[in-house]
């Protein structure tokens, strides 16, 4: 293998590293999971010179890779590397960056350990590998499942009298982020965010609250749903129900009405990712409403 440098992203080549990674994309599960606004969103929030690494071989970016603290204590990566450079021993240098980074964390940290996570392709078994010679343990699966629209979806309504309406950021701000925090503490996912930093994400150049809902119950904020338009389709980026009104078909209403604004507005496919064993039983909501998986990712964590 010729020498290689690993430097950090430099956003002038932005778009082709969005092409990079589509190009992964394609070659893991055959279809592109990936624009060039997921990219710029990234590097907003993460300090490039320390926490992102691209390689450039014959002068075309070949690799990339980045790191994110979600929370003290708790780190999440993701590395790519481009088809043709595969075998190369270029995921290897990223994974090896990115561990040595996450390790200046725990010198800094009052945890006694950081976790280190990393999300692969599920069939990739290469990747399986490298992850598991260097100590990361599975997890779980997640799945992007898709719902394509030919025809008007189906409209529910929840039962008790629930109104599905439009988000209104003048009278549900305060609500919704106090619903989050509720909602997804039942999740694996869930870290503890700050309020402006999170309605700041929540504002991005795709979140659009035209596919913003929120279930009311008796003057009470009982579910939303977020959603983000890229155009030729939708992705839910958030869905919660509180618990009091769990099992009275809002999760279900919240998804249709957006199924439902996005096909009146010609959008045909609407996408989400989900835990493969959601703790809400999430998953198996999203197959009785007609969504199918497209394909899987596997989740691995590290011990620092």
């Amino acid at each position: 293998m010729q020498n290689v440098t690993l430097e950090p992203v430099d956003l002038a080549l932005a778009e082709e590293i969005t092409e990079l990674v589509i190009a992964c994309d394609i070659d893991e599960y055959g279809q592109p999971d990936f624009v060039l606004e997921d990219l710029l969103d990234i590097c907003s929030d993460i300090p490039l010179a320390t926490n992102s690494w691209m390689i450039r071989m014959n002068g075309e970016v070949a690799a990339f890779a980045f790191l994110e603290e979600n929370e003290k204590g708790r780190l999440s990566s993701y590395g790519y590397v481009h088809p043709k450079w595969k075998s190369q021993g270029l995921g290897p240098l990223l994974l090896e960056a990115i561990e040595n980074r996450a390790r200046e964390y725990t010198l800094d940290s009052t945890e006694t350990a950081c976790t280190l996570s990393n999300v692969i392709p599920a069939l990739s078994e290469a990747a399986r590998q490298l992850l598991e010679n260097r100590g990361y343990v599975f997890q779980r699966k997640y799945s992007r499942m898709g719902m394509e629209m030919q025809t008007p979806p189906a409209l529910s309504t929840p039962n008790n009298g629930i109104s599905i309406n439009l988000y209104n950021p003048a009278t549900d701000e305060d609500l919704l982020w106090s619903a989050y925090c509720e909602t997804f503490q039942d999740t694996r996912t869930y870290y503890e965010v700050d309020k402006s930093q999170w309605l700041k994400e929540k504002g991005g150049a795709h979140y659009d609250r035209n596919f913003w809902f929120i279930a009311h119950a008796d003057n009470q904020l009982a579910g939303f749903i977020i959603s983000k338009n890229f155009g030729d389709h939708l992705y839910v980026d958030l869905l919660g129900v509180r618990r009091p009104w769990r099992k009275q078909g809002i999760a279900r209403a919240l998804l249709e009405h957006v199924f439902h604004a996005a096909y009146n507005r010609g959008i045909e496919q609407v996408l989400l990712s989900v835990d493969d064993v959601s703790l809400t039983g999430a998953n198996k909501l999203y197959e009785a409403v007609g969504m199918k998986a497209l394909f899987q990712m596997a989740f691995y964590e590290k011990k620092l």
